[in-house]
């Protein structure tokens, strides 16, 4: 056959590969999104309560290092993320068997009037607890009716 001709079916055939491929990559990354949204609100159950003062924000995150959690309030949004990343090998071993897996989690959550500079974290025992007090209504220049 003509290497022209050869060249050419390679061309058109790369050509249509290539968009053929696109949905793939498209449904692959909206895969692994939908993965990551699942994962957080599987592997970071977290609880919210609302008291007069202040909102407690309790959150699940056993096996993570106290310094791979992260915590942000910004624009009435409270972010929370955790990073846990495994080794290959563990004491110059193989992996045999591997169950823990590594994990990017991300959870947020809109509170409004809140103190930003009271907000407090701890984390203890894989519970990650943070308490954002409310802002308190300023009653300056407000007259009381009697």
């Amino acid at each position: 056959m003509d290497t022209e001709v050869i060249d050419m079916r390679q061309q058109l055939l790369g050509h249509h590969l290539d968009d053929l491929l696109k949905p793939t990559k498209l449904l692959k990354r909206a895969h692994r999104e939908a993965e990551n949204v699942l994962n957080a609100h599987v592997g970071m159950k977290t609880d919210v309560v609302e008291h007069d003062d202040d909102y407690t924000v309790t959150a699940e995150l056993p096996g993570f290092d106290k310094e791979a959690i992260t915590v942000n309030y910004a624009d009435e949004w409270l972010t929370i993320r955790a990073h846990r990343s495994q080794d290959d090998r563990n004491d110059d071993g193989r992996m045999l068997h591997r169950e823990r897996m590594d994990a990017d989690f991300t959870r947020k959550f809109h509170l409004m009037n809140v103190n930003r500079n009271q907000i407090q974290a701890h984390y203890q025992a894989g519970l990650l607890t943070v308490t954002l007090p409310k802002t308190v209504a300023d009653s300056e220049g407000k007259i009381e009716v009697q």
